[in-house]
């Protein structure tokens, strides 16, 4: 999947390189204004309806396009007024037939806005076209393909902050599409996706599941103090309430909200990257990747509210570098933050389920896995191989020795019986000098062969410990069955028996010494 991703990105920078080169601007034509003035390639749009006239000196066929983000109407006409039929694409794009000098273009804008016209020949819009809708389709693929990944990280590990995360990445890849106006190739009749009001809406859904995510991410409720978490968590909350509120508003007070929501961006990635800071000095897990991410989302926003005349490209395509290498950095944080969470997991689980001073099974853990061994061997069904052993004469070993020695033996019996186990076994102590051994074997002679070399390791050994060495013994009771088995406790009764049983040969045996 890392492959993958790498790929995906890698083909997504070389595009936008393409991008940048292939970059037009208006070369061929001039906007006449009502005095007869020039005006420049971005032109001022009133709210409401409105007509521009071109004049054009152009010798081969050259094409005007621009994006009708926020444009409920346009359409061009040539100089005698007959209409010119526009061209399918991302854009608005309209053909100029050299032979007409003079143009109109009627338009209906939603909001007052600064409108980019672009003029080229055709071949440098068709390439320019092409390498538009081949970028932004990687954009959109690479971010539903980090959607779902991250998505089904999220449901294995049943975490909120993963969700975040892809509903942050889903956001953003529909914000883009409409702004770019991807969707307008598929669905070139549906004006809905041009609605500066939709866009909108999940520009303030983009900027609210980011915070959330990196709430859950870097966990600012301990991270942080009370108020300063409230803080960007409120400006979270606000900047979602202002995409909702503006749906019912006039496009006047959209217009509004949009320079609000703006402003509210750079606050909020301001002082997440001011938190981010802080937490890579605190050494917090996954900070330093994050801290980077949001740094290059900040540097893009100031392209977008300060260094507006900078740079062309930056001020439209920032965002959508910013957003995948955001997206790509938060998706390798988002990686080892579930190794990490996983990690810690296991951790637990072997804490909680393992005896402290045999480092093997307790109780608990050894029946948690015993159980799932049993489901495996019912469904799959081979030999079922539990071996129940009990040490020899131990309370005369610590009456003898003390009980340091003692928990020495058990020490020294529990290593014994890992080694003489597959990994895969379940090896655990249920209690004093009582450790068993449950084991998912396919034939009998493996079944044999384990329960063989477990009664030979313990038959007769001699312990070393600080100041003695101790002859250990210890009863093995094995059994082995093919039968389907319901539960632990019969399997558990019947090799207790058998152990029994073979201490009750030994009884004869002679007595410890020292």
């Amino acid at each position: 999947m890392t492959s993958n991703v790498s790929n995906v990105f890698s083909r997504l920078w070389l595009c936008l390189g393409l991008l940048v080169v292939s970059f037009q601007a208006v070369a061929a034509c001039e906007m006449a204004g009502e005095d007869g003035f020039a005006i420049t390639a971005k032109v001022p749009v009133e709210a409401g309806q409105q007509r521009f006239s071109f004049v054009c000196d152009i010798d081969s066929p050259h094409i005007l396009y621009f994006s009708d983000n926020s444009i409920s109407f346009n359409q061009l006409y040539d100089q005698d007024m007959r209409k010119i039929s526009a061209l399918p694409g991302a854009f608005q794009a309209y053909p100029l037939d050299p032979s007409n000098k003079l143009f109109y273009l009627d338009l209906s804008s939603q909001v007052e806005r600064f409108l980019t016209l672009n003029v080229s020949t055709l071949a440098d819009y068709q390439r320019f076209s092409s390498v538009h809708t081949l970028t932004m389709s990687l954009f959109i693929g690479f971010c539903l393909a980090l959607v779902l990944y991250v998505g089904m990280l999220g449901s294995s590990m049943r975490n909120y902050g993963f969700y975040s995360y892809s509903f942050y990445v889903f956001s953003a890849a529909i914000f883009f599409s409409l702004q770019e106006g991807l969707l307008n190739i598929v669905f070139p009749d549906i004006s809905l996706f041009s609605n500066f009001k939709l866009i909108l809406l999940f520009a303030g859904l983009t900027v609210f599941a980011a915070v959330r995510f990196l709430d859950q991410l870097l966990d600012f409720k301990v991270l942080l103090m009370g108020w300063q978490r409230h803080f960007l968590l409120g400006m979270a909350n606000t900047a979602l309430a202002l995409s909702l509120l503006q749906l019912v508003l006039p496009y006047s007070g959209a217009a509004l909200v949009n320079h609000m929501l703006s402003l509210i961006t750079l606050i909020t990635m301001t002082g997440t990257l001011s938190s981010c800071v802080y937490a890579t000095y605190r050494k917090v897990h996954c900070s330093a990747l994050v801290m980077t991410g949001i740094a290059v989302m900040v540097l893009t926003m100031l392209f977008r509210l300060v260094f507006v005349d900078t740079s062309e490209f930056m001020y439209r395509y920032g965002l959508v570098v910013s957003i995948t290498l955001e997206a790509f950095i938060f998706a390798m944080a988002t990686c080892r933050k579930v190794k990490k969470l996983d990690d810690d997991r296991v951790g637990a689980f072997k804490r909680a389920s393992t005896d402290a001073l045999c480092n093997v099974l307790n109780r608990s853990g050894w029946e948690s896995m015993a159980n799932t061994i049993l489901s495996t061997y019912n469904k799959e069904r081979g030999y079922l191989t539990l071996l129940f052993i009990d040490v020899d004469h131990f309370k005369e070993i610590n009456d003898q020795y003390g009980h340091h020695a003692g928990d020495k033996v058990l020490q020294v019996i529990a290593k014994i019986l890992k080694s003489r186990c597959r990994e895969q076994d379940a090896v655990g102590r249920l209690g004093g000098d009582e450790f068993v051994v449950l084991s998912h074997c396919y034939s009998e002679g493996q079944s044999e062969r384990l329960a063989a070399r477990v009664e030979a390791s313990l038959s007769d050994r001699d312990i070393r410990t600080d100041n003695y060495v101790i002859p250990v013994t210890a009863s093995v009771g094995a059994y082995i069955t093919q039968e389907r088995c319901k539960d632990l406790t019969s399997l558990l009764d019947r090799a207790d028996k058998i152990m029994y049983h073979v201490k009750a040969q030994k009884k004869d045996e002679a007595p410890l010494v020292s």
